[in-house]
């Protein structure tokens, strides 16, 4: 009877004891759940305010768990692009995505999910789980321009843009901060951007062109804050015929002087980058059959991507001209071949920043090495890459 009384007594503190965990837990996660102060006014030279807003969201936007739905509107030369998806966000680092069938986009069906550490994209239409290492927190990327990060790109902001707070509007049921960003160099998008008046999130973006011209326009119909969750959403469950393939992570941005060690082969990079613009890093190809190198600019809220391509061709004369097209995200595409290389710069810049760029790429000394022939297997595995990566 005694040994009964104690171990119902220690069962006793053991619930106590996970009972008090379990609340300083859920204190401790809804301490974390970040909210902006309430602004008295909004005064439309205040800049220090809206930089202030954008920092809010750089540091505390992935803390806020939503259910929601957004369209994304693209403008490019050959027609216009949108997208419908449902997202669902459990903070700090579970997502789930589904892109919706729409006319606008026919076929285009898929299922993403992230937990932080590895990423799952499903395609149904080719009954394939394509699984990778989630490496998007290890560098910045502004594609789906929705996210601020790290403290040296808020520097390259306040240096680079003239940010203004412009007024508020109401937007998917919300109130919404509107914040324009524009360009203290000629050349550059512009932005704007509405920020929730509650919590450090954007619920809509617009970005427009050097020539003032809009190029998309990405917003939530619907969106609805902290909702409850449990992690069995973001579990991916496919039919029983549906291949999984794991494909290599790539690898970490590199300082350039690191990736011009690694490479086995000479990267030239162009002597003139755009006034505002450093080079964060670069990339190099996970197939090494197939080299290439890419370099990433940025001026904080924009990218320019640089590739280098060697041992494309066994001509070591240059190119009279520089092929200039626009790809299926409105962006410019600039591309030449020079001594058995092929260069390649991105960017929703300008193109006669892009072109000064490509006119400065000097080769050194130690270049001037004949390229090695090109095999069949690295022909092919060429032209799968570029025919992929450019109809991206």
């Amino acid at each position: 009877m005694v040994f009964r009384k104690v171990v119902a007594v220690l069962v006793l503190c053991l619930v106590i004891a996970l009972s008090e965990s379990a609340i300083k837990g859920n204190k401790t996660a809804f301490a974390r759940t970040p909210r902006l102060p309430e602004l008295d006014s909004v005064d439309s030279t205040g800049s220090q305010t809206a930089i202030n807003l954008i920092e809010q969201v750089a540091r505390n936007s992935e803390y806020v768990s939503f259910k929601a739905t957004q369209t994304v509107i693209i403008w490019h030369p050959e027609g216009t692009s949108a997208c419908i998806s449902n997202i669902v966000h459990k903070a700090p680092n579970l997502t789930r995505t589904e892109y919706l069938l729409s006319s606008a986009a026919p076929g285009e069906f898929r299922t993403v999910i992230s937990d932080g550490e590895s990423i799952w994209h499903y395609e149904p239409s080719l009954k394939v789980v394509f699984q990778m290492p989630d490496v998007a927190s290890d560098f910045h990327d502004n594609a789906d321009a929705e996210e601020f990060n790290t403290a040296r790109d808020m520097d390259l902001i306040k240096a680079n843009y003239e940010v203004s707070l412009i007024g508020t509007e109401s937007l998917a049921g919300r109130q919404a901060y509107v914040i324009r960003l524009e360009p203290r160099h000629p050349g550059n998008p512009s932005r704007r951007i509405w920020v929730d008046r509650e919590y450090p999130f954007i619920l809509k973006t617009e970005k427009y062109r050097p020539d003032g011209a809009m190029s998309s326009v990405s917003f939530y119909n619907h969106i609805e804050f902290f909702p409850a969750l449990t992690d069995d959403i973001f579990r991916l469950d496919t039919p029983h015929d549906v291949v999984t393939v794991e494909l290599p992570a790539s690898d970490n941005l590199m300082p350039l002087d690191e990736l011009e060690k690694e490479a086995d082969f000479a990267i030239p990079v162009p002597e003139f980058l755009p006034p505002g613009y450093v080079i964060e890093g670069g990339f190099l190809s996970i197939y090494r059959t197939f080299p290439a190198a890419h370099i990433r600019l940025t001026d904080g809220l924009n990218t320019i991507s640089y590739f280098v391509l060697p041992r494309i061709e066994k001509d070591s004369r240059r190119q009279d001209t520089i092929l200039s097209f626009s790809d299926s995200s409105g962006a410019r595409v600039l591309r030449w071949k020079e001594r058995g290389y092929e260069f390649t710069l991105v960017g929703e810049v300008d193109e006669s920043l892009l072109t000064a760029m490509a006119q400065t790429v000097r080769f050194a000394p130690q270049v001037s090495r004949e390229p090695q022939p090109e095999s069949f297997s690295q022909y092919v595995t060429k032209f799968f890459y570029q025919f992929f990566w450019f109809d991206r």
